[in-house]
């Protein structure tokens, strides 16, 4: 099958630079895959993972939003923030989404609701890409 070059892009390191054979996202209007000649395109990302193919085998990332910019050859992710299933501390994102959510529900006058919600958003995400690459490790190895 054909592939196409994915980059996974934060100011601090290259998340993941490889063929892959296909990519699910979601942009903040829809989710959308992007298969090997897929016409070019930008798009802003929502806080949400990515699902990729290497061979047959389907990876996740969280992404906390970004930029998806689909080329000829490659298609790139920036993000402030993203990492593969395997590196997210399942424990401490759990921690962080009880804190957004206990945050969430006080009635103080000084909680910054926007930062409350995009705390919320993210935990939730790195949660779901480390649950769905769970799965797919435990599918894989039974």
């Amino acid at each position: 099958m054909a592939n196409f070059n994915l980059k996974i892009i934060t100011p601090e390191r290259i998340v993941f630079d490889q063929p892959v054979e296909q990519l699910v996202a979601v942009a903040n209007d829809g989710e959308l895959t992007i298969l090997p000649g897929h016409e070019p395109l930008v798009t802003a990302l929502a806080i949400d993972v990515l699902r990729y193919k290497v061979g047959a085998e389907e990876h996740i990332a969280a992404v906390l939003g970004g930029i998806l910019e689909v080329g000829q050859k490659e298609t790139v992710v920036l993000s402030d923030v993203a990492e593969l299933d395997h590196e997210i501390d399942m424990a401490r994102a759990s921690q962080a989404k009880e804190r957004a959510e206990a945050a969430k529900t006080q009635k103080a006058e000084n909680i910054d609701v926007y930062s409350t919600e995009m705390a919320l958003s993210k935990a939730m995400a790195r949660l779901k890409a480390a649950e769905l690459g769970k799965i797919r490790r435990k599918a894989r190895q039974g």
